[in-house]
């Protein structure tokens, strides 16, 4: 299970998304200070669900959010991606996990504070994460990563903290999760059992009271079907009475209904004699309608032919006029063809004429060019030796500002060179004054140095006598926990029978419904039930219940009127009955007391036997005061007989002075509910005192936790004193090296001063000889330019006289240039004029063309359209005959249809009468449809009052039941009215007691079945726990001894010398025992391993790891500047351990020393390059280069 890659995006300093890969066996990760290195190893135990924002350096949980820089945003979410390549089958891992090739295990916190764990991109609960890595030796606590320097605390930790790396790699972790799972369900179990065995104790109580209670409800069951029986019966005969009127109204109904249809279907007939008639009304209207159609088309045809005549004759006119339009056309196109041939006769003369100049005059052209051409050849020549010149004087300018810029730095350097000297012979007089200050230093640091060292010591009398006490107030402190946990457990189950007794009063068990009700109602003058105003010893509880019976269960109250407005509300209400009593009761009321002196058998008044208030004495009085306590039922009658007192006995047989005599064996109820409100009280009273033991014993603990804390505090004090000495040793140690190594430093700088001022003056000498040099080719350079100039002169006259020549040349040329330009241009023009000429006698043959023929097609549509007139005068009087006949038509259609109009009239009048006749009869159908309804809506009403108070009983169902038997009378009536106060006078009936009484039954089975499941489960986990521990004691002994035999192996290679072993603080308790570390360096005494320098602990507390890891390999291990406090000699040690176990483990280490960082196979550097953002940059080391020279490759980020 090693890490294949780590991918982070928005976790502290890794803002962007950045992927490291981990594909070799040893890694490094480098980098500045500050730049995020240690970033990663957060990273790593965050995905792998640590919940200490401490130990990820931070102050909460979201400062892994990465909180933005100057230049960036703060993040919004923070998630890290690990992935674990499956390389052992999953032979660790749970087995829904163990098919994987990777395991990818996520871990994602935004800024509101959600936070997801995510393993192969489902998504998990934190105990999902923290089980995978259960017994793998990999974990957020397992020794499988070491933090920046928490090296050091492995040796300096508590033995009990030590054994942690012991039993991760026993693999106990997992078997100390599930023994604590299992110890709370084992806790959770008891407090379920204690629960359950209250409970079935009030069930059994509960019990006989229930089964009163349903004998109860079957009499009120048997009256309520009696006189159900009488009212359906009654019922029934009103349902026919009002059936026989529904059938009689419905046979009017059909009467007048049949009456009414009969005038409403010879309405009908005439309706229909009535439409036929508007039918043929249609016709004779759809026949007017088609002769005026047929009129309307006739007087159309007549006005379309007499328009196309007219056209006829418009079309005749306009060909004619079109016809001499084309003539006069024709005749100018002819005019017009004879003028442009002749003007173009004379154009083609004009281009002929104009040929001839244009040749003549381009020859003349080609020739002046020519001359001009060989003139400016002459001109070009003198400008360039006038250029040439001009050059020449350019160099020479040149160079002489090159000279004086040469002769201007000379000087410069000169200058620069003598104040550089100055400064550098100032600085070689400071450091001498330095070097003699470091000199001095160096003595002190000396003598401070051998003073650290003097003063290096503890007092191990001191150390030996506080560890011993420490120990010996950690076994009082588990004793004392013990003792706690135990009075803890006893408060607890009396107080949990304590509230379950209460909760049983509270709900009033056994009570009629209307008691309860009347106490419910929290009235004032509603003071609680007698029960609760008195209490009596155990042994008399029986006699006591017997004689007061169900008075028990009587409601004190302090205003007997008020009680009567109570009881009246809830007859109204019908919420039951209940009795009531005064708690001052009248004076008539007060019992008078029976001397029982010398009284064989009795013990006493029953009342001296009682608890009650100063308030309810005279209640109590009045109820009790009378009646004596008997051992036995013949002291009871002798004393009942002699004095003429009631008397009960102990086992609560009642006697009377009227000879009334109760006695026998059954559910007590009442006895019930004193024995549980004088048990709730004695159970109060025991609370009360286990919770000051309870007190007292946790201030007993709480003062050894104290005691420890100030015996630790003392220790870790001279533990402090030592380190602080060692420290400042180191220190001295420390700045005595920096001192030596800056006085080395200075005198190395005083001898490179020498010679650097040496070298200086070398310089000024040679800057001096070379400013001469410079100042004597300036002058020779400045004579070169005089004669330069003198050059450029000359050239220029030569050239100017050039000049002339070219420009008269030019403009002869120019001129001739023109000429021939003028002639080509009237040729151009005549040529136009000759193509446009030519292109209209063209277009005018043609028009003439078009033009004879348009003459043809005129003449012959002439011709046809003088036919086409002659057929519309033809077809115009056949027209006018067909309108004459259309006119005659639509006169008689008119006729017909003015008589079927008067017909319609006369049959409308017959239909109003047959109408009035139809409404008549309905009226009457209407009023015995009322009647009807009337009786419907009684018939209804009682169908409903008897669905609703039978419980949706349909009466027509059992009216068959009742029909055959005489009209109810008034014997009836009484005895439904008889059956009504029965009922009324039982008052409060429980209807669920019979079912109560059996759920209870079943719910006594069920908690028994429960009671005995919880019993062995309990057995069960004990088993379990047992099973743990002995597995865990096996495996941890088994590994102990493994890993100090290697431990014992490894110091010595470690330190090349010397011995060390791991020893058990309490080998008898191997569930609980510490681990302590004996350690001797080589040369050295053994001592406490506190006295030991930081190297020497971090190289035990490696030897320690490297122990572990040849036992039980972890897949990987991350180790964070563990060789830090090493020299070169311990850390190529180091380095050749890591590499010897690379065939087992991945490592990862974070380092800054190079010896580290040569023998691993990949470097990532985290730099930050951007203030507060860290990026990666991988090194890939190639080992099979000789040379070892790395090849640099950039990680994703």
């Amino acid at each position: 299970m090693k890490i294949k890659r780590l991918e982070l995006s928005g976790f502290k300093s890794f803002v962007d998304r950045t992927v490291v890969h981990f594909d070799r066996a040893v890694m490094g990760i480098v980098g500045p200070n500050g730049c995020g290195k240690s970033n990663i190893v957060d990273a790593i135990r965050w995905a792998m669900g640590e919940q200490s924002a401490k130990n990820l350096r931070g102050r909460a949980m979201d400062d892994v959010i990465f909180n933005g820089s100057e230049s960036r945003p703060g993040a919004e979410v923070a998630e890290v991606t690990l992935t674990f390549e499956n390389d052992n089958d999953g032979a660790d891992l749970p087995i829904e996990y163990k098919d994987y090739p990777e395991i990818a295990v996520t871990r994602r916190l935004y800024r509101t504070g959600e936070s997801e764990y995510l393993i192969n991109k489902t998504q998990v609960r934190l105990k999902d994460v923290t089980d995978l890595f259960l017994g793998t030796g990999v974990g957020t606590k397992a020794y499988s990563i070491v933090e920046q320097g928490k090296i050091g605390l492995i040796v300096s930790a508590k033995p009990e903290d030590r054994r942690l790396l012991i039993e991760e790699a026993a693999g106990i972790t997992k078997f100390k999760s599930k023994k604590k799972q299992a110890e709370k369900k084992m806790e959770l179990t008891q407090q379920n059992l204690l629960r359950v065995g209250d409970i079935i104790a009030e069930i059994e109580r509960s019990l006989g009271s229930l089964k009163r209670q349903a004998a109860k409800a079957e009499r009120y069951v048997a009256y309520r079907t009696e006189v159900e029986d009488l009212q359906l019966y009654e019922a029934s005969h009103r349902y026919l009475e009002l059936t026989g009127w529904v059938k009689l109204e419905s046979a009017a109904v059909e009467e007048h209904t049949l009456a009414h249809d009969e005038a409403r279907a010879a309405l009908v007939a005439r309706e229909a004699e009535l439409e036929a008639a508007r039918l043929g009304a249609h016709d004779a209207e759809a026949a007017l309608e088609a002769a005026t159609t047929q009129n309307f088309a006739a007087e159309n045809a007549v006005r379309a032919e007499e328009s196309a005549l007219s056209r006829a004759k418009d079309r005749i006119e306009a060909l004619r006029r079109r016809e001499a339009d084309a003539e006069a056309e024709l005749s100018a196109v002819s005019t017009q063809q004879g003028a442009l041939g002749e003007e173009l006769a004379i154009v083609t003369t004009e281009l002929e004429s104009l040929s001839k100049d244009e040749g003549a005059q381009a020859e003349e052209t080609r020739a002046e060019e020519a001359k001009l051409a060989e003139v400016v050849a002459e001109q070009e020549r003198a400008q360039k030796a006038v250029a040439e010149a001009r050059a020449a004087a350019a160099d020479a300018r040149a160079k002489i500002a090159s000279g004086e810029a040469k002769l201007e730095g000379f000087e410069r350097r000169k200058t620069e060179t003598t104040m550089r000297l100055e400064k550098q012979v100032l600085t070689r007089a400071e450091l001498e004054i330095v070097a003699a200050d470091l000199v001095s230093r160096v003595d002190v640091l000396t003598r401070e140095l051998e003073g650290a060292r003097d003063g290096k010591t503890l007092s191990a009398e001191e150390r030996t006598a506080l560890e011993a006490r420490l120990a010996e107030l950690k076994h009082e402190v588990v004793a004392s926990e013990r003792a706690l946990d135990e009075a803890k457990h006893e408060a607890q189950r009396k107080r949990s029978r304590m509230q379950a007794l209460l909760e049983v009063q509270a709900r009033l068990e056994g009570v009629g419904a209307g008691t309860r009700a009347l106490v419910a109602t929290k009235d004032p003058a509603v003071l609680g039930l007698f029960a609760d105003r008195i209490e009596a010893q155990h042994e008399v509880t029986t006699a006591l219940a017997s004689w007061l019976g169900q008075r028990l269960h009587d409601v004190v109250v302090s205003d007997p009127e008020r009680a009567v407005e109570l009881l009246d509300r809830m007859r109204e209400e019908k919420k039951g009955r209940a009795t009531v009593v005064p708690q001052t009761p009248p004076a008539s009321a007060k019992a008078a007391l029976v001397s029982v002196e010398g009284a064989p058998g009795i013990r006493g008044h029953l009342i001296d036997f009682v608890r009650y208030s100063a308030e309810d004495e005279a209640l109590v009085r009045s109820v009790v005061g009378a009646v004596v306590l008997a051992d036995d039922v013949a002291s009871a009658r002798a004393f009942v007989a002699s004095h003429g007192a009631a008397a009960v006995t102990v086992c609560g047989a009642v006697f009377t002075p009227d000879g009334r005599i109760s006695g026998g064996t059954g559910e007590d109820v009442a006895a019930h509910m004193l024995d549980t409100k004088r048990e709730a009280r004695e159970l109060g009273d025991e609370v009360v005192v286990l919770d000051a033991a309870v007190t007292e014993k946790l201030h007993t603990h709480q003062a050894l936790r104290h005691a420890i804390t100030e015996t630790q505090g003392a220790l870790d004090l001279a533990r402090q004193r030592a380190h602080e000495g060692e420290l400042a040793l180191v220190r001295v140690e420390k700045d005595l090296r920096a001192a030596e190594a800056e006085l080395t430093q200075a005198n190395a700088r005083v001898a490179a001063l020498a010679d650097e001022i040496e070298e200086l003056r070398q310089a000024l000498s040679e800057a001096v000889d070379e400013r001469d040099v410079a100042s004597l080719t300036l002058a020779e350079t400045r004579e070169a330019l005089a004669a330069a100039e003198r050059a450029v002169e000359e050239a220029e006259t030569f050239a100017a006289s050039w000049n002339g020549e070219v420009e008269a040349r030019r403009a002869h040329v120019t001129e001739r240039r023109i000429r021939v330009a003028g002639t080509r241009e009237k040729l151009f023009a005549a040529r136009g004029t000759a193509s446009r000429l030519e292109k209209s006698l063209a277009e005018l043959a043609d028009r003439h063309g078009r033009l004879i023929t348009q003459l043809a097609d005129g003449a012959r549509e002439l011709g046809e359209t003088a036919g086409q007139m002659y057929l519309h005068k033809a077809e115009l009087h056949t027209a006018l005959d067909a309108q004459r006949e259309a006119e005659a038509a639509l006169s008689a259609a008119r006729s017909v249809f003015e008589g079927v109009r008067a017909e319609l009239s006369e049959r409308g009048a017959v239909l109003r009468d047959l109408r009035a006749t139809a409404d008549a009869a309905r009226e009457a159908l209407v009023t015995h449809e009322m009647a009807l309804r009337e009786r419907s809506i009684a018939l209804q009403h009682l169908l409903d009052g008897v669905s609703e108070k039978f419980r949706g009983l349909v009466l027509p169902r059992v009216v068959g039941d009742y029909h055959m038997r005489p009209p109810p009378d008034d014997e009836t009536r009484s005895r439904i009215s008889e059956l009504l106060g029965l009922i009324e006078r039982m008052g409060s009936v429980n209807l669920d007691a019979m079912r109560e009484h059996e759920e209870a039954e079943k719910r006594y089975a069920f908690y028994s079945d429960q009671k005995a499941d919880l019993d062995g489960a309990l057995a069960d986990l004990t088993k379990a726990i047992e099973q743990m521990n002995r597995e865990s004691k096996k495996l941890f002994e088994e590994t102990f001894t493994q890993v100090n035999a290697r431990f014992q192996e490894i110091f010595p290679r470690m330190f090349r010398g010397g011995r060390a072993s791991l020893r058990l603080t309490s080998p008898d308790d191997m569930l609980e025992t510490g681990i302590e570390i004996l350690a001797q360096p080589p040369g050295k005494k053994l001592a406490s391993i506190e006295l030991m320098s930081g190297g020497e602990k971090a190289l035990t507390a490696v030897s320690l790891i490297f122990a572990i890891f040849q036992i039980k390999p972890s897949p990987f291990c991350i180790l964070d500047e563990v060789d830090a406090p090493l020299d070169e000699a311990n850390v190529a040690r180091y380095n050749e351990m890591i590499r010897s176990m690379t065939d087992r483990s991945q490592f990862i280490l974070i380092t800054h020393i190079k010896r580290t960082m040569q023998m691993v196979d990949v470097l990532h550097g985290v730099t930050m390059q951007e203030s507060g953002v860290s990026r990666l940059v991988s090194v890939t080391l190639n080992d099979a280069a000789a040379d070892k020279r790395p090849s640099e490759t950039v990680a994703v980020a």
